[in-house]
């Protein structure tokens, strides 16, 4: 009995010990604005996922918005279209809504590459253009010539079949990042991304202002492109090269097909003027990513239903969320989707035993993290039925959840088709719940890795069986240089 007490004293002790430091080092902080691993674990995430002004930067962003108005305002005369329409404003925020971080503001915020000369919008032609022959159909916007004067673009190329939402992702953010330094307009193509998500700052949709064919496909590495050709270039398997693609300048618009990404090398490791500039708009590496991603989209107004009631439980004033994602192979989500009635106790036990590694994790950063009188409540994400029951039923009241099925976005393919439509809002919604955890224990998978990066809390993620200390937690800048140069 009285060993007994002498361990519950110190273990009193202790925590009471790591409330004080915890409290010193958030005054210190207060005084010099450091962002640290034992004060990030405190910092609640932002909420509504919007962009951060001072976490951001506001210079760039508004410059490039001047920019890319300027150019879609100037195909669309020298197209005799009407420019496209500006963003929807934001929806509603949830109810109760939990206070975003107090995080430094950038250093350095100029504008970008503000030497260069801003682009002007094309002079509407002086008479209307003759009707062609009446044997010949009338041309195309998109395939008709493009005038001298035309502005440029680059487009994220991806119609079809929607791919892997995490490598999507990653090659959205770093191929703005080559539009924002090469001076032109951004657009996606993407047939899933629209069903979740609408743009934010930016107007990326395409639009028969903008040019896309006639186009050849080729290898920006060993390939050649001809003038009067829109160079189409599958990036698949390479990551972005700032040297390849400013060889690129003269065409009027570059379609890209996938990348393995480059922000966070170019940021930490780049050189030449294109690294330079990117650096010089303040955009930091544990930051970029999350700040790129929020700058082009926000979640449509049909998202928040799916997410209301777990957010609502994720902000409680004692509630400490740890999202956890346990990807097992990519094959589990369709063998393992069957009805939860049809799932049994030996194959829940084989699941859970297969990762346990994750959960195992997750209790050493909360026991470490947040003593009582916190309550950690695990936010899981996982594409198998059985997992999830598994947990649900060994770790009763502990874990938040959705009910919707597992998906891989690489299944959806039929444009338009309410029930991939459906799945596709489902599996950003987990995507989403997941960026709101205050903890990350993830597995390796771009889906919790894109997530975590969105999240924008640079002190709070590891990766078991491989990175799993509560006292070093993985930094997003070293995180990023690891994830094809997210």
């Amino acid at each position: 009995m009285r060993a007994a007490t002498v361990i519950m004293s110190t273990r009193l002790l202790s925590t009471r010990l790591l409330s004080t430091t915890v409290v010193a080092l958030l005054a210190l902080n207060r005084v010099f604005p450091v962002t640290t691993a034992i004060e990030d674990r405190f910092v609640p995430p932002h909420v509504d996922f919007e962009y951060p002004d001072a976490l951001c930067g506001t210079a760039w962003r508004d410059d490039y918005i001047r920019l890319h108005s300027a150019i879609r305002a100037a195909s669309a005369a020298a197209y005799n279209s009407p420019p496209p329409s500006p963003p929807p404003p934001p929806p509603p925020p949830p109810p109760a809504p939990s206070q975003g971080i107090n995080a430094p503001s950038p250093s350095s915020l100029a504008p970008l590459l503000s030497s260069a000369a801003p682009l002007q919008p094309a002079p509407p032609p002086t008479s209307p253009p003759l009707p062609p022959p009446a044997s010949a159909p009338a041309p195309s916007p998109t395939t008709a010539p493009l005038p001298p004067s035309s502005p440029r673009f680059l487009t994220f190329d991806q119609p079809g079949p929607c791919g892997g939402f995490g490598d999507f992702l990653v090659g959205v953010v770093s191929l703005f990042a080559v539009a924002l330094l090469d001076r032109r307009a951004f657009i996606i193509r993407h047939d899933c991304l629209p069903y979740a998500f609408e743009p934010a700052f930016i107007d990326w949709r395409e639009s028969p202002d903008v040019p896309l064919e006639p186009s050849y496909q080729g290898n920006y590495v060993n390939g050649t492109f001809p003038e009067e050709r829109i160079p189409r270039i599958n990036l698949h398997d390479q990551r972005v090269d700032l040297q390849e693609f400013a060889k690129l300048k003269a065409f009027r618009n570059v379609r890209v097909l996938w990348n393995r990404g480059m922000l966070t090398e170019i940021l930490t490791r780049g050189t030449g003027e294109w690294a330079d500039a990117l650096r010089a708009t303040g955009l930091r590496p544990p930051y970029a990513f999350g700040c790129i991603l929020r700058f082009l989209v926000r979640p449509r107004k049909e998202i928040w239903p799916l997410m209301e009631h777990l957010l609502h439980e994720m902000q409680g004033a004692r509630t400490v969320t740890v999202g956890v994602h346990v990807r097992l192979n990519d094959g589990v989500i369709k063998r393992d989707n069957v009805s939860e009635e049809s799932v049994n106790a030996t194959t829940m036990l084989k699941a859970l035993r297969s990762v346990n590694f994750m959960l195992d994790c997750a209790r050493a950063v909360e026991d470490m993290w947040y003593p009582p009188p916190l309550s950690v409540r695990w936010m899981l994400i996982t594409n198998s039925i059985h997992y999830k029951m598994a947990v649900r039923e060994n770790f009763p009241g502990k874990v938040l959840e959705t009910n919707f099925v597992p998906h891989h976005s690489a299944e959806f393919g039929q444009k338009g088709d309410p029930k991939e439509v459906q799945g596709f809002r489902e599996m950003v919604a987990d995507w989403l719940l997941l960026s709101r955890s205050r903890v990350f224990v993830i597995m390796v998978s771009g889906f919790s890795r894109t997530a975590a990066m969105f999240s924008l809390r640079p002190t709070a993620i590891f990766t078991p069986p491989k990175h799993c200390d509560p006292e070093t937690p993985y930094l997003l800048s070293d995180f990023g240089l690891e994830y094809s140069g997210i």
